[in-house]
């Protein structure tokens, strides 16, 4: 039942965290985002009046254009002038422009050499392609339709950059590099170099913290170099690592050994040295001394410290792999936020972040309850 109970406050949770994240982006959506735009008015008494507007929506330039053949040549430079440099992303075309001559079906519409299609045809060659031509109903005549139809076609085609995606376009990504296995892949690659860093942090770190708790010679001898490399952050490692370690994976395992070694050498010598003498004065009036007092005394009395020690160095350790797989890897979480970021796919930037969260959360649940059980079964009760 209390299980139960749990569960259910931890999804009320996470549905308030899902409505708060939409709340936030509706909040702080930009506006949309318009492009520049070129538009024509329909042709009347053989003219066609054009205007250019910017990402504001305000005229930049404007033109009239004779609709006949001795007239292509002049209107061809001018569109080229135009796009040169002006360079805009959108036209909004005449609704009564010539109709194409007939072609077959798998090739392109070929438009008279004098319509207003070829003339773009041609002049974007010059600017080099990205201009989108199409049709659109506004009223009115002359620069004023042009004008408004160059509008109508900005925000029909206006962009909202979200800074942050919805909430249901990051799950959809997450689903999306879940059934691909690439998201397993990356998680397999992070989780192994966490558990390699830390272990080899954990081996190394317990026993030199026992030793310098336990030998005041040994601590004065080593607390100036731990003290001074311990607030050197692990990321300003990476590059050494990498030049030294040869290999980008040998150097995310390095920096997270370093991310979880001083943590625990410190904590476990601190706790070693706070130890109430009376546990060491009774254990020599038994005769216990040596290996025998460091396992049945000392071990049990920082026993709790040592765990709660490798559960802050885990976390650590897994927040640093992330920005230690954002150089030279090919594989992890680390790699798949640059990367993501890198195409500009933010929804699974998101996604990458909401399934570091979780594998957090159960990592930190997980050391918890074996710290507990370990508690438990040595009989000092659970913190």
């Amino acid at each position: 039942m209390r299980f139960v109970h749990s569960l259910l406050l931890a999804l009320a949770g996470i549905l308030i965290f899902g409505f708060a994240w939409h709340l936030v982006v509706l909040a702080t959506r930009p506006a949309p985002l318009r492009l520049p735009a070129m538009a024509f008015s329909d042709i009347a008494e053989g003219k066609s009046h054009a205007v250019i507007l910017d990402s504001k929506s305000r005229e930049i330039s404007r033109a009239i254009f004779d609709w006949d053949e001795k007239s292509r040549g002049h209107n061809e430079d001018t569109l080229k002038t135009w796009l040169k440099a002006h360079q805009p992303k959108l036209a909004g075309l005449p609704t009564n422009i010539p109709a194409p001559a007939a072609t077959s079906p798998a090739s392109k519409p070929s438009y008279p050499a004098h319509s207003l299609p070829a003339l773009l045809d041609a002049a974007k060659v010059a600017f080099g392609g990205g201009l989108i031509a199409e049709a659109s109903q506004a009223p009115g005549s002359g620069f004023d339709q042009a004008r408004a139809r160059a509008e109508s076609t900005q925000i029909k085609n206006a962009r909202s950059e979200d800074w942050i995606p919805p909430p249901h376009e990051a799950l959809s990504a997450l689903y999306e590099l879940t059934v691909s296995g690439e998201m397993p892949r990356h998680i397999i690659a992070s989780l192994f170099r966490v558990a390699a860093g830390f272990i080899f942090g954990a081996l190394l770190g317990i026993p030199l913290g026992l030793a310098m708790g336990s030998f005041a010679w040994l601590s004065s001898l080593l607390n100036s170099v731990i003290q001074c490399l311990r607030p050197i952050s692990p990321i300003a490692w990476l590059p050494v690592a990498a030049l030294t370690l040869k290999g980008a994976d040998n150097a995310a395992v390095f920096i997270i050994f370093l991310s979880s070694f001083f943590p625990i050498a410190v904590s476990t010598a601190a706790a070693v040295a706070t130890v109430d003498l009376k546990y060491r004065r009774s254990a020599l009036n038994f005769g216990v001394r040596g290996l025998d007092s460091a396992r049945y005394v000392i071990v049990p009395a920082v026993l709790p410290s040592i765990l709660t020690s490798l559960r802050i160095a885990l976390g650590i350790s897994w927040v640093v792999v992330v920005a230690a797989e954002m150089l030279g890897v090919s594989a992890g979480l680390g790699y798949l936020v640059n990367d993501a970021r890198n195409q500009l796919r933010f929804d699974r930037v998101v996604a990458a972040m909401i399934v570091i969260g979780l594998i957090g959360l159960l990592i930190d649940t997980s050391i918890r309850r074996f710290e507990r059980m370990e508690l438990e079964r040595r009989g000092l009760g659970a913190r």
